[in-house]
């Protein structure tokens, strides 16, 4: 039987080309790969991210993803994508698991520690004789087993009592408010990113730029003391995203501390100073006081120390996503958009990973990378980034797909 199937190959490979059957170098993904095959020996770092392929593609319903805005790796393991038709749910081999469409489609995604998904979107609503396009916070329960029901609405500020007391009262600017990113608090509170024109702060609901608290049975306990208008350690700049340390994988505890990190840009001056910032949340006599991170602050710019650094002026352009390994690595990572990169950050805040055993320095290994295209170590807009069991995936927005990638060591 083995010389039919061999003679079979042989006129397969002539009619078609080896090409045809192998895959061709002339793609984008394969072609880098060639490149870096290319490279001499000694040139290779001694800890990069390597691409695991196929990078995903296929929505929660089998089509294709539609600009995918932000990637979550859950606490049950399954991958959750949302873009402009919905939320996918997928699971750890990109296999279509379950859909749930959105009208006008989902901005971001995070479970908390009881399975329930969280995503950011818009909604219609129909009150003082017309139809408004609010920004929500949409909570869904028993997603993880396939039978998903919407468990909570929070909806921007729109008519409650607290109004009658805003002079004026900014409810014309309400259309342009979003809410850019949720993050899970250890007693399964969460924080809420928004953002918006009117800064305020003297109002009850404003200013529009803040990060909000709400309880798991959805009241808002508190927006967070953080400057709208000027840029500063404890500012709130057009929030695009908010992350706690509260992360997969599951676990008995988590410390009891509302610490935090916020990403920010400016929509108008091009780059802020300090693109994310991380707050430390002080418990004092008076109540909880949010502080900057003095030890990331402090090790900025020490060369000793490492090559790149979180607190490094105009380090990002317009840093769209943050998230952290919850496991022993502790580390950051931030997708920046406008600059198609992903970077990575040790959990003081150094730039790069610890470097491995036999290494020639003791600084971290700075491992960031990007750039505009659409191979395997590149991207076009970025907008999500999530990790798990040790794999960084990427909602490459651009590229209608989320990339997967492995930190690989010489040593390995």
């Amino acid at each position: 039987m083995r010389l039919p199937t061999l003679a079979m190959l042989a006129f397969v490979m002539v009619w078609t080309g080896c090409d045809g059957i192998f895959g061709s170098k002339s793609d984008g993904t394969t072609e880098e790969i060639f490149e870096v095959g290319r490279q001499e020996p000694g040139l290779f770092s001694e800890a990069e991210y390597v691409a695991l392929v196929p990078f995903y593609t296929l929505a929660g319903d089998g089509q294709q993803l539609m600009e995918p805005s932000d990637v979550y790796f859950g606490y049950d393991e399954f991958l959750y994508v949302t873009d402009a038709r919905g939320l996918h749910v997928l699971d750890r081999a990109g296999r279509p698991a379950n859909f749930i469409p959105i009208e006008g489609g989902a901005t971001s995604v995070i479970q908390d520690r009881r399975l329930n998904v969280y995503v950011t979107a818009r909604r219609d609503t129909f009150l003082n004789g017309r139809t408004w396009s609010l920004p929500v916070v949409i909570r869904y329960a028993n997603v993880t087993i396939g039978t998903p029901r919407v468990d909570l609405t929070l909806w921007h500020p729109f008519d409650d009592d607290s109004r009658k007391f805003n002079l004026p009262d900014p409810r014309d600017t309400d259309e342009s408010v979003d809410f850019t990113g949720v993050a899970i608090l250890f007693n399964n509170n969460i924080y809420v990113s928004r953002r918006g024109p009117v800064n305020n702060t003297r109002s009850v609901i404003l200013p529009h730029n803040t990060v909000l608290e709400f309880t798991f049975d959805g009241i808002n306990t508190q927006s967070l003391p953080l400057d709208p208008n000027r840029e500063g350690l404890r500012s709130a700049i057009n929030p695009t995203d908010v992350m706690t340390f509260v992360q997969p994988p599951q676990g008995e505890f988590f410390p009891s501390s509302k610490h935090l990190a916020l990403a920010q840009t400016s929509e108008v001056a091009g780059s802020v100073r300090f693109g994310v910032l991380s707050l430390l949340a002080n418990v004092t006599p008076d109540g909880i006081i949010y502080e900057p991170d003095s030890r990331k602050v402090q090790i900025a710019g020490d060369t000793t120390r490492g090559d790149g650094f979180l607190y490094e002026e105009f380090k990002f352009s317009h840093p769209s996503d943050i998230t952290f390994a919850g496991d022993n690595t502790q580390y950051w990572f931030v997708v920046d958009r406008d600059k198609d990169s992903l970077f990575v950050f040790t959990a003081n805040g150094v730039e790069g990973v610890a470097p491995p055993p036999g290494a020639r320095s003791s600084k971290p290994v700075v491992v960031s990378f990007g750039g505009n295209g659409s191979g395997a170590l590149q991207f076009d807009r970025p907008e999500g980034v999530a990790y798990g069991d040790e794999i960084v995936y990427v909602a490459d927005t651009g590229n209608n797909r989320v990339s997967r990638f492995r930190l690989n060591t010489d040593f390995e």
